[in-house]
């Protein structure tokens, strides 16, 4: 599955450090729109988008999904919102992934995300 970026909100990059970043639909509400990468999300029939082994490319680098919350691909297929850690050893959160280690990446509007199950 291939999702276009819409915005970059202006506090995404607050969190490069901590290596989390949170993408979100259109509908995303406008207090949470400034830490969101704001996506093109269209419902899909799969409904399982995240799985342990699958991935996230951005710009052309892998971040291998680790570990899935238990309710990461409900709020996605309801709302396209997930948070993603990269590279964390904590327990997941209900409505986050974890990706194995790697760079942050950089997020510009127009840009492609794929999402392989």
């Amino acid at each position: 599955m291939k999702i276009k970026i819409i915005e970059v909100g202006q506090l995404v990059n607050e969190f490069k450090d901590d290596k989390i970043f949170i993408l979100f639909g259109v509908e995303a509400p406008p207090e949470l729109k400034d830490f969101s990468v704001i996506i093109d999300f269209k419902r899909d029939e799969i409904k399982e988008y995240f799985k342990v082994g699958g991935m996230l490319i951005i710009n052309n680098i892998e971040y291998e999904i680790e570990k899935v919350g238990e309710v990461a691909n409900d709020n996605f297929n309801k709302l396209g919102h997930v948070a993603v850690h990269i590279g964390s050893n904590e327990s997941v959160l209900p409505g986050s992934i974890h990706v194995k280690d790697n760079s942050f990446p950089t997020f510009k509007e127009n840009d492609i995300i794929e999402i392989i199950a």
